[in-house]
């Protein structure tokens, strides 16, 4: 028979018909788990009440850029150079404000959604009671807005009145109380809480309920996860609001409570920022004012002092004639004395975090963003002022931001102010050249144009912010929120989570996939065999036959007249073994194992005995020296053994045989005292001269050798033997030991392999592979 080790081709072969019998054989675990499933989905959809997906929608109206919130913008327009300017929030900016844990954490605190109360009837009626509860929970502010950890109060009350509240964290209990009325205190770890009853509460009635507690911020996070706020369209200035929820009108509380307080935000920021733009405007009404008041004393002055009447008329020509040019130069001097306010303004102290209420009409686009980036970290400053204090990390953070940008934007302002002024300066040297050309104009005509166009830069800087100031005073007095309500929060009709049989069927299909899962995964794991087939599926080694378990209580289960099943397993064995030794020189067959216990030495008895019923003349050699078994399971007691005579203390090998031991025909050799060198006896020359002289005398020779997967000493008895009957054992040998045996094999270190699997369920029947039972 061929030896050669490797994956049988039929292996991977898939079964249907097997698989399908395997699992009807196991019916009940189907039927079990199907209705264990089934039940367990019932119970969910008679305790998990349906879950509502409630909508909101908002939109976000963009800021008018040349109202009074638009000042900077509008300034820059009048003066015909401020279009390079943007205003307004952009929707995602608002998308993020909307979104922000500040006002998630404010909406929470305001309808108190940090505690749930479920209301319990029994163990399949529980309800959330939201805004119905007939008991409530109070506690310090400091203590909601600190706390970190979520708390279940279970509160019982019997009829005769008596309270029973018990507090936990996870599995913990953390405090507990009894009471004889309401309200009553509890003391826990984290501070004291007071059980009180609403007016829903009756008295004289038992109830049972849950209330948990958990801190603004930790529900604030909760929250957050469940929210989807996000923009429907992205051409549009819509957002969308959407939570889902097993009781509507908590979801509906929510988002409208969200939407009122960003407007709400909305509208305190608008208010702040026309605030601080009309104090900036009245201060400089009043400075322009003195200025502009100056500019006509002098015109006065110097009309008086020279004696002139109508010098409007006089000066009509000249105007005409450089109209565009004075235009040009008017425009010039406007945009430095802006950039000059901006420039103080900038220096105040005052007004270290105030935003720039305006900005000149800058042709640098750099110098432009710059402005605007300063105004919008002044104004997320503002923001996080409401919230936060003048120590904390983030806004030490922000105004050293605030300070380095402060200094970027005075340098930009200084930079461009320098640029105005050289184009001033150019303006002007220009105005001399066109002044030298009018010669004959009078001296007096000349210097009143010039005291004349200062007045009329400070009339119109003085009529702009009057005019920026009633605008301003209306914007302040008609505030509209950001946010215009499209949709007050409301429900889908149809319930979001799975219908009941959608729930009960994937009950069921659960039911049915998990004793497959189960089969598979203990097929995966399990590394023993437990049939023939399975063995197959790991070793192409030729199996000569199965053993079914044996239930007698004797050691030889083969004698003469016996017609049991694993009696004829062995005759089966015995036939078998006749297709591997060829020819009547080839009479030894060494019996071995991977470990003790998987039957070695009660198939080598029964396998030498069931050779002995044929008449033939067979010796049982016990040759685990190590651990000699053989003479204990057979019963038999003897002076001298195989060690003996391979030390040499006994030489005649007659000496150790004892005869007819089991049955007529059938000789034993025990292995005898344990020696201190056994490895070396067994590589003596006095195991083959025993060995050939019993090749004179019997039939076959059988040895009861050591376990190859403990010790070495069977592959020094290769040599000695024509076969080998490897013993392994269903539900017992590994699968490791298998794979070991077939590197064994490959390696050619073992004669003619051949396997017995030992503690199976066959039967055997008439001839070989008739009424054989492997399940």
């Amino acid at each position: 028979m061929d030896n050669n080790t490797g994956i049988n081709k039929n292996n991977d072969i898939f079964d249907l018909n097997k698989l399908l019998k395997k699992y009807l054989n196991h019916w009940y675990l189907f039927a079990i788990s199907i209705v264990v499933c089934s039940l367990i989905a019932y119970l969910y959809t008679r305790i998990t009440p349906p879950i509502y997906q409630i909508n909101a929608n908002i939109l976000i109206k963009q800021d008018d850029k040349s109202s009074g919130s638009g000042l900077q913008s509008a300034m820059l327009k009048n003066f015909s150079f401020g279009s390079m300017l943007g205003g307004g929030g952009e929707v995602n900016d608002e998308l993020y404000v909307l979104s922000s844990h500040t006002v998630i954490k404010e909406a929470i605190e305001e309808l108190g959604l940090n505690k749930k109360y479920i209301l319990k009837k029994n163990f399949l009626n529980k309800k959330d009671v939201y805004k119905n509860s007939p008991l409530d929970i109070l506690t310090d502010r400091n203590i909601a807005d600190t706390l970190k950890v979520g708390i279940l109060f279970k509160i019982r009350i019997k009829k005769d009145g008596n309270i029973k509240v018990k507090a936990t964290k996870g599995f913990e209990t953390i405090a507990s109380t009894e009471a004889k009325e309401l309200p009553c205190s509890i003391n826990t770890p984290y501070g004291t809480f007071v059980i009180t009853k609403t007016p829903l509460y009756k008295n004289g009635q038992p109830l049972s309920m849950n209330i948990y507690f958990s801190g603004y911020s930790a529900t604030a996070e909760i929250m957050n996860r469940k929210l989807d706020i996000s923009i429907t369209n992205k051409k549009a200035n819509l957002i969308s609001l959407s939570i889902r929820d097993i009781e509507i009108e908590r979801g509906k509380d929510l988002l409208n409570k969200l939407i009122t307080i960003y407007n709400q935000k909305g509208i305190e920021e608008k208010n702040l920022e026309a605030t601080n733009t009309a104090k900036f405007i009245d201060e400089r009404i009043a400075l322009i004012s003195k200025e502009l008041s100056d500019a006509e004393s002098l015109v006065e002055k110097y009309k008086k002092e020279n004696n002139l009447t109508d010098i409007s008329t006089e000066a009509k020509i000249i105007l005409e004639q450089n109209g565009d040019f004075k235009a040009k130069l008017i425009e010039a001097e406007t945009q430095y004395k802006i950039i000059d306010l901006i420039e103080r303004f900038l220096q105040d102290p005052q007004n270290k975090y105030s935003q720039i209420p305006f900005a000149t009409g800058l042709s640098d686009k750099a110098s432009t963003e710059a402005l605007q980036g300063y105004n919008e970290l002044l104004l997320q400053r503002m923001r996080l002022m409401q919230t936060a204090k003048e120590t904390s990390p983030a806004v030490v953070i922000l105004n050293q931001q605030i300070d380095a940008t402060r200094k970027n934007v005075d340098m930009t302002v200084k930079n461009l102010k320098s640029s105005i002024l050289i184009g001033l300066n150019d303006l002007k040297e220009q105005e001399n050249k066109f002044m030298a050309r009018i010669k004959g104009m009078p001296t007096q005509e000349r210097e009143f144009l010039d005291i004349k166009r200062q007045q009329v830069i400070k009339e119109e800087l003085y009529i702009f912010l009057l005019q920026k100031k009633e605008e301003n005073a209306l914007a302040l007095a008609i505030t509209t929120p950001k946010g215009q309500i499209v949709d007050s929060a409301y429900n889908l009709y149809k319930p979001v989570s799975k219908s009941n049989l959608s729930i009960l069927l994937i009950g069921f299909f659960v039911g049915l996939i998990l004793p497959i899962f189960y089969f598979y995964l203990k097929e995966l794991l399990r590394n023993k065999f437990s049939t023939k087939d399975e063995l197959e599926r790991i070793t192409n080694i030729p199996i000569l036959g199965e053993i079914c378990q044996s239930h007698s209580k004797q050691n030889i289960v083969v004698k003469d007249g016996e017609n049991s099943s694993i009696s004829e397993l062995f005759r089966l064995i015995r036939t078998n073994i006749q297709f591997i030794l060829k020819g009547k020189e080839e009479k030894v067959v060494l019996v071995t194992s991977s470990v003790s216990g998987e039957g070695k030495s009660f198939i080598s008895s029964n396998f030498a005995a069931s050779l002995a019923l044929l008449g033939k003349k067979v010796v049982l050699v016990g040759m685990d020296i190590r651990n000699p078994r053989l003479g204990e399971y057979l019963n038999i007691n003897s002076k001298y053994g195989l060690t003996n005579y391979l030390s040499e203390g006994v030489t005649d090998y007659n000496e150790i045989i004892i005869h007819d031991a089991v049955r007529k025909n059938m000789d034993v050799i025990i292995a005898g005292p344990i020696p201190p060198n056994p490895s070396e006896l067994l590589l003596s020359d006095r195991v083959d001269l025993l060995f050939a002289d019993l090749r004179k005398d019997y039939d076959y020779i059988i040895i009861d050798s050591a376990p190859i997967g403990m010790v070495s000493d069977t592959f020094s008895l290769a040599r000695i033997s024509d076969a080998t009957i490897y013993v392994c054992r269903a539900n017992y040998t590994s699968r490791d030991n298998i794979r070991y045996v077939n590197q064994i094999i490959a390696e050619n270190r073992l004669n003619k392999v051949s396997l017995v699997i030992n503690g199976t369920n066959a039967k055997q029947g008439y001839g070989y592979g008739y009424g054989q039972n492997n399940a």
